[in-house]
């Protein structure tokens, strides 16, 4: 076939752009919706950043990201049935905390870490 060109198969386009831009809408209705009290909503919210943040989950530490998430589900299941709102908010407050701290680490957030790169000319 003549002017046929074999592409590779692999992406060009970096994703990260994307990802920052979905986790920020994500923070940005998370607080939305807990400024307006609607905290079942804002766990949603915290699930799908969570979904932003599993591939990147550390499974090999003492206190595995991945088993720290499950712990939030079951507990916020048996707050779900209490219904009381400041021990939800008060759980919200701890769940958002552990994947801010997760979001860092996996630099996926706003804290730059400086290497020895960053003084090096080119």
């Amino acid at each position: 076939m003549s002017g046929y060109q074999e592409y590779s198969k692999v992406a060009t386009y970096n994703s990260m752009e994307a990802i920052i831009w979905r986790i920020n809408d994500l923070w940005a209705r998370f607080n939305s919706y807990v400024l307006r009290g609607k905290l079942i909503e804002a766990n949603w919210v915290l699930d799908r950043l969570w979904g932003e943040f599993v591939a990147d989950a550390d499974d090999t530490t003492k206190h595995p990201d991945k088993q720290t998430f499950r712990n939030f589900r079951f507990e916020f299941a048996k707050l779900n049935k209490i219904k009381e709102k400041n021990k939800v908010y008060d759980f919200l407050m701890r769940k958002e905390e552990f994947l801010r701290i997760l979001q860092d680490k996996q630099g996926k957030g706003v804290k730059h870490q400086e290497s020895v790169d960053d003084y090096m000319d080119d």
